[in-house]
């Protein structure tokens, strides 16, 4: 049997009904040559048995960890995992709409020859779409860096060749949100595309999203476990990409010193944080989220918690704001 021309890698955790319906959205395509990797990391739900139970599909395989490793490691898991020429991966509250997966197919055999990452706009259930404009045609490097400069970062959906993952894998084994880096990796390796059309769904409706979780007994603790690899993350991308992003992505430069300041200061290293903190308004020094950081940092790591707890809570009432008002007639 031949390897499949996609392989959808789902990562999963303690989302046993939520995932059902992105795994539906992906076995209902009318493009049917493709395998599903679902990546179960770690749940304590009976995630993986569930789906075992109600999925008879040869397409799909689910692969578990025994532990929670965090959503790179599983997609470093699922990548792994995959036999498919080309990977889509979607998280477990996405979805695919109708016809994904062959548009994709065709946007594909489209491509100028050397380009292996393929991207797609994409539609929160809110009726926002993401990113809010693309690239005009191919972009590298410097592209990628001015884009997300000018767009404000809200990346597209992936459909990448597997062999790229050769040279540029997931972040294995480290916490927290990699993305930064990874992109940056992948945009120093690759040359990308990204279309107008919107090809998946972004629901909001997880209640174990860490991107949304307001809960102090759960974020602080949280923040703090991960602040080891969130430093690390900070300070590999300034020492591997710091001079382009001062060249070309000034705003991306300041906000990734200010991450890796938040982490020193999380950390209790108030002297790597002050400097990294320092350096982000000698860059700009009207940025006032730098200063805040600043301020919360040298008072000690728990007023840095309990501002990012804050500022989480802020953008959260931001967001519910901006989907009512979408949502109004």
């Amino acid at each position: 049997m031949s390897d499949p021309f996609f392989s959808i890698v789902i990562t999963t955790y303690n989302r046993a009904g939520i995932v059902r319906r992105c795994l539906d959205s992906t076995l209902a395509q009318g493009f049917a040559d493709f395998e599903v990797v679902v990546v179960d990391d770690g749940s304590e739900d009976g995630t993986a048995e569930t789906l075992r139970r109600a999925y008879d599909d040869p397409r799909l395989r689910v692969v578990r960890h025994e532990d929670n490793r965090g959503i790179n490691p599983a997609r470093h898991t699922g990548v792994a995992t995959a036999t498919g020429a080309w990977v889509v991966v979607i998280d477990s509250d996405d979805e695919l709409l109708p016809g994904a997966l062959e548009r994709m197919r065709e946007l594909i055999d489209e491509l100028p020859p050397g380009v292996r990452v393929l991207r797609c706009r994409q539609l929160h259930d809110g009726g926002r779409v993401t990113p809010t404009f693309v690239p005009d045609g191919p972009y590298g490097y410097e592209g990628r860096i001015r884009w997300a400069d000018a767009e404000g970062g809200n990346d597209a959906s992936r459909c990448i060749a597997r062999e790229v993952f050769d040279g540029t894998p997931y972040i294995d084994g480290r916490r927290g949100a990699m993305e930064m880096l990874f992109e940056l990796n992948l945009a120093e390796a690759e040359t990308s595309v990204c279309v107008d059309e919107v090809l998946t769904i972004l629901h909001h409706d997880a209640g174990n999203s860490w991107l949304r979780a307001v809960d102090a007994g759960s974020v602080i603790p949280r923040l703090r476990r991960e602040a080891p690899d969130m430093l690390w993350m900070a300070e590999t991308v300034l020492e591997r990409h710091g001079e382009a992003l001062r060249r070309w992505g000034p705003r991306q430069y300041v906000t990734a010193l200010r991450i890796g300041a938040t982490q020193a200061f999380l950390l209790g290293r108030r002297r790597r944080g002050a400097r990294l903190a320092l350096r982000a308004l000698r860059r700009d020094p009207l940025a006032p989220a730098a200063w805040i950081t600043l301020a919360l940092g040298l008072l000690g790591p728990a007023a840095v918690a309990r501002g990012a707890l804050a500022h989480r809570r802020l953008s959260a009432y931001a967001e519910a704001r901006a989907r009512a008002s979408t949502a109004a007639p």
